[in-house]
């Protein structure tokens, strides 16, 4: 690149240094710092020459304050945390401890900072709409955003906000209208086009998706989980080349990118994975074999009148059933069991096949009453929608209907499997991601 079209010079220091570094710039060296080797390095040597724990840094804010910008402008966003609470209570501080939290996942606490300071810093007012929405706190997001002027609702982030709270609130088509606006404002608007990709995806509009993620592609500093996202979808698609240049894309910027290099060795393996159909024909058909009517079965009256008064309407809710509750039934006999036991058989099943996983999920509930594992209650409400998941794992989370870790827990491995385009890769990626929160999958059936 000549001189003439490279980026103007930014003074590192005086910036990380300014107690009120105006905000657009240090929005704009945290990019080039994610991009550009030699703005990493200046930063460095800022860093080389702070404290490396907040305990050495003593009483100085100036130093702890230079820090957690540092900090902050290269992405370490929980350790610019750490240092940002210490750095005391100026506003543009507590603006950038907002950012922080924000981009570590920490929406409610970053709502709150932000409500306090929105009024000295206007720039913070848009980033506060987008923590209450992140929080998952609607009625106040809707609120807040009424509360922007004019100016900011027409900006691509104010049309992006509205976009994103008609998600949430499952006005899609109002979503789709603000994603876009937001896009025709801003071609460029990263958030705006990341959500867009993903509803097309889940709307199965995969040609769109994959245009809007290779745009994605393209911006900087790079959108990771888009890039996850799409390498997904070229695997879907059975084209493993472009998923591998995709997942070797992120491993360059990013080597211990944990998801990317898991992903691409299945990639690399899928080029030449043999694709068993037999074995798809036969989850299939069991699937459908659990989803036939009670009623299509020829049944004694007894037997069918006890089984609609169970709410037992298909051969997956009757093996769920163990041979003792059906004997406690008022009317229902060893005839009428003898009955239900020959049709299973016929189809290879057996009453009690799902009674394992309902013990497992009592026995993780009684830890947690117990106080075993006292955080396990937060836990398990963990929302999905949360956690970093690739599109194909999301899909299927919203297909069983899953929202929480807790709801995860009670499906099994063989439960999840039989989703549609769930593989192996989604399965360690979700297995993986609830480990990290000492949970697991239910035991199979």
């Amino acid at each position: 690149m000549s001189k003439s079209t490279a980026e103007p010079t930014l003074e590192v220091r005086p910036l990380l240094e300014d107690p009120d570094p105006p905000i657009p710039e240090l929005e704009a060296l945290r990019v080039r710092a994610l991009t550009e080797r030699e703005v990493r390095k200046e930063i460095d040597k800022v860093l080389d020459d702070l404290p490396l724990s907040l305990e050495l840094a003593g009483r100085a804010p100036s130093v702890i304050r230079t820090k957690g910008y540092a900090l902050y402008v290269i992405g370490e966003n929980r350790r610019a945390v750490e240092w940002l609470a210490k750095a005391g209570t100026r506003a543009r501080v507590r603006h950038v401890l907002g950012r922080a939290l924000l981009g570590s996942g920490r929406p409610e606490e970053a709502a709150s900072i932000l409500a306090e300071i929105k009024e000295r810093e206007p720039e913070a007012r848009v980033l506060w709409v987008e923590a209450l929405l992140r929080s998952r706190d609607l009625p106040a997001a809707r609120k807040a955003l009424k509360e922007l002027s004019s100016e900011e609702k027409e900006g691509a982030d104010g049309l992006f906000l509205a976009g994103f709270l008609a998600e949430l609130a499952g006005e899609y088509g109002e979503a789709y209208r603000g994603y876009r606006a937001a896009l025709e404002r801003d071609p460029e608007h990263a958030k705006a086009m990341f959500r867009l990709a993903f509803m097309l995806d889940l709307d199965g509009n995969e040609d769109e998706a994959v245009e809007l993620y290779e745009r994605l592609r393209g911006l900087r500093p790079t959108y990771t989980n888009a890039l996850v996202n799409l390498g997904v979808l070229y695997e879907d698609r059975g084209e493993y080349s472009k998923a591998i240049d995709v997942y070797s894309q992120i491993l360059k910027i990013y080597p211990n990118h944990r998801r990317a290099r898991r992903f691409l060795r299945d990639a690399k393996a899928s080029l030449n994975m043999y694709y068993d159909e037999d074995l798809e024909r036969t989850e299939d058909r069991r699937a459908q074999i659990l989803m036939i009517p009670i009623s299509d079965f020829e049944l004694s009256v007894r037997s069918r009148n006890c089984l609609a008064k169970m709410n037992i309407e298909t051969l997956g809710d009757l093996i769920k059933k163990t041979e003792q509750e059906l004997l406690s039934y008022k009317n229902f006999g060893e005839t009428s069991l003898q009955e239900i036991k020959d049709i299973l058989a016929q189809k290879g099943l057996r009453l009690g096949m799902g009674r394992e996983e309902r013990t497992s999920a009592i026995q993780r509930d009684a830890r947690t009453l117990l106080g075993i594992e006292p955080e396990k209650g937060d836990i398990l409400q963990k929302r999905i929608e949360d956690l970093e998941l690739s599109v194909r794992s999301r899909n299927a989370m919203a297909a069983l209907g899953v929202e929480t870790l807790g709801d995860l827990t009670k499906f099994s491995e063989k439960d999840l499997m039989l989703v549609k385009n769930f593989g192996q890769t989604s399965m360690n990626e979700v297995k993986e991601k609830l480990a990290e929160y000492g949970l697991s999958l239910a035991d199979p059936r």
